[in-house]
This record gives structure tokens, C-alpha cells and sequence, in this order.
């Protein structure tokens, strides 16, 4: 009964992990945390994306091993512990590791009373009792290590009864996880496949550019006209000057000529974009406020250049007047020790 509790619980947990964790995977792959053009491993995903067709099968048989496994373990425990030939050797093994884990706990509250004491963070305030203490320790933990590596086996194993059924994590690390370039469990990257998939068809950039394709088609000039070019741009130099400011120091960077795309250079300069507005009659009120929007933006750029050129003239003034004033101060140092050492001479 135990048992068939445990492994319920254990089918219900993996079963509404998924949504989350693909709620997370995709919110990485959108931030950024998950790297995707930029990442080196990124270009797998792009090959054998058949694989993605394995997933259903993996939910449904990772979840039954992984009750089946939970179940057998935890039957196999309490029927060790309660049949009655077991029942000998089974409940003293109980009770050394009862004595074990009051040990531990006895251990941990004296090492933190001795860490307030010895240590501050990483460092010894009192180092001959701190190495005294590490000495101890190490000597304590020589024989019951042989414990330890019992207890992290049984951990590792317990661990992977649970991540059967998790197809959507890796459980082993990209280290550990690959022998001759070839992948120990390939279904995390399965899932990975299918969640690129689905985001490069409805990721939330693509769909507002596909937005403003059909409102163009829908409306034509009605839409995205110069006139609400020109109130973005008056918008941007009221309330926010800056963005221009940076624009113009890291305009030679910016230019479109170093634009790259996979082994795709640009050989030539964009041309300059023309308003098709300008080919209608009803558009003339629009071009004039386009011009004096031209004109106000050539003027505050001149106004900033000049900001930036006397910047810099009056820094050179300071830079020159350290300058002399430090040639000034070593040449008076320079002076008093030939004086103190005429003097020395003469006494």
C-alpha cells in the first residue's frame, strides 16, 4: 500500500512538472539564458528533427518506469524490513543507521559552534585551532568516507528512478553525457528540437512583424505614414535626447557595413530610404513637417558636437596644467636634495 502511494505520487509529480518546465525553457530561449544563433551546440538542433516524434511515447513509457521503479524500491524496503526471516539483519542495519544520522547531526552542531569561533566566512581568525580542527576531521572522515560513496551510489540511483520519466532536463551533465561525440540520453535534446520548433513559428517577434505586414497590406498608405515617423521622432527628442546622444558617439560602428549574416558580408551602403509619400499631392504638409523635423535634428546634433569639442578643449587645458605643475613639483624635489646633500658634504 505504501509503495503503490509512493509511486502515485511520484506518476503525478512528473506529470505536472512538464508544464512549467516548458513554460521555463521557453522563456529561456527568449531571454537569452538558453543560447541559440550564438551557441556553439545550437546547430544539432537543426539535424535528424525526426526525433521530436519520440517524445509522446517518452512521456507515456518514462512515467510507467518510473512509477514501476519507485514502487519496486520502496516494496523491496518495507518487505526487508518487515518479513519475518529479513526481520533479523534488517532492523539493526536500521538501527546503525539511526546512530549514524544522531552522529552526523551531533557532528554538524559542533562544527558550527567551532566555525563562529575559528572562522569568518573563509578565513581563520584563530588558524593553529582551525588546522587543529581540519586535522581531526580529515582523520574522522578517512574511515567513513567508504559510507559516504555508499550513500551518494544510493542517492545516484534514487535520482535516476526519478528522471525516467523527466525527459525535458538533461540528468547527466554536458560533460559527463557524451562519448565520441555521441550523446548517453538524447531525449532532453528531443525536447529542445520541439520547443525551437514551435517558437520559430509563433514567437512573439515574428508575430508583431507579421502584424504590421497585414496592417500595411490592409491600409496602405494609411498606415505607418511619414506623419507618424515624424511624431516618433519629436516623441524621442522630448523625452528621450539621450538615445540620439548615443546614437552619434556609436555611429561609426553602427554605419550597416560591418552587418554579418552566417558567412554573409554586406559589400555595399544601404541606400538612402525616400518617402513614397512625396509622389502624392496630399502629402505636401507632411513633407514640410518632415523638413523642420530634418532640420531641428541637424541642429541639435551640430549643438552637441560643439558640446563635445569644448569637452574636450578644456580637458586638455587641465591635462596640460598637471602637467606643468608636476614638472614644477620635481624640479623643487630635484633642488632641495642637491641642497641637502651640499650641506651633508660640507658637514
Amino acid at each position: 500500500m505504501f509503495a503503490s502511494i509512493c509511486a502515485v505520487l511520484a506518476c503525478l509529480s512528473i506529470a505536472l512538472v512538464y508544464i512549467p518546465s516548458t513554460v521555463s525553457t521557453v522563456l529561456k530561449l527568449r531571454s537569452g539564458a538558453i543560447q541559440s544563433l550564438q551557441g556553439k551546440k545550437f546547430l544539432r538542433l537543426r539535424k535528424t528533427e525526426e526525433q521530436v516524434t519520440m517524445l509522446y511515447g517518452g512521456f507515456f513509457w518514462g512515467i510507467l518506469l518510473t512509477a514501476l521503479a519507485i514502487y519496486g524500491f520502496v516494496f523491496l524496503v518495507v518487505f526487508l524490513i518487515t518479513w519475518n526471516v529479513t526481520r533479523v539483519y534488517s532492523v539493526p542495519l536500521v538501527a546503525t543507521l539511526c546512530g549514524l544520522f544522531i552522529t552526523v547531526g551531533f557532528k554538524t552542531l559542533v562544527l558550527t559552534c567551532l566555525k563562529s569561533n575559528f572562522h569568518v566566512a573563509f578565513y581563520r581568525k584563530k588558524p593553529a585551532q582551525a588546522n587543529f580542527t581540519i586535522v581531526v576531521l580529515e582523520c574522522w572522515n578517512l574511515g567513513l568516507t567508504l559510507g559516504y560513496m555508499f550513500v551518494r551510489a544510493t542517492k545516484l540511483v534514487l535520482a535516476s528512478f526519478l528522471y525516467i520519466g523527466r525527459i525535458d532536463t538533461p540528468f547527466i551533465s554536458p560533460e559527463a553525457g557524451e562519448i565520441f561525440g555521441s550523446e548517453l540520453d538524447a531525449y532532453p535534446t528531443a525536447f529542445l528540437k520541439d520547443v525551437v520548433s514551435h517558437e520559430a513559428h509563433h514567437h512573439p517577434y515574428l508575430e508583431r512583424l507579421g502584424v504590421m505586414y497585414m496592417m500595411k497590406l490592409r491600409y496602405g498608405d494609411s498606415f505607418a505614414k511619414t506623419s507618424g515617423s515624424c511624431w516618433r521622432l519629436l516623441f524621442v527628442f522630448a523625452l528621450m535626447p539621450w538615445m540620439r546622444k548615443y546614437r552619434l558617439m556609436q555611429q561609426h560602428e553602427n554605419d550597416g557595413t560591418s552587418f554579418t549574416f552566417g558567412q554573409f558580408r554586406m559589400q555595399y551602403k544601404p541606400e538612402k530610404r525616400h518617402s513614397v509619400a512625396k509622389e502624392h499631392k496630399h502629402c505636401q504638409e507632411e513633407d514640410s513637417l518632415y523638413e523642420t523635423i530634418s532640420s531641428v535634428k541637424m541642429s541639435q546634433l551640430e549643438f552637441e558636437i560643439s558640446d563635445i569639442k569644448e569637452e574636450n578643449v578644456a580637458l586638455k587645458k587641465k591635462v596640460e596644467e598637471l602637467e606643468t605643475k608636476l614638472k614644477g613639483d620635481l624640479f623643487d624635489i630635484i633642488k632641495l636634495s642637491q641642497t641637502d646633500v651640499s650641506l651633508f658634504k660640507e658637514s
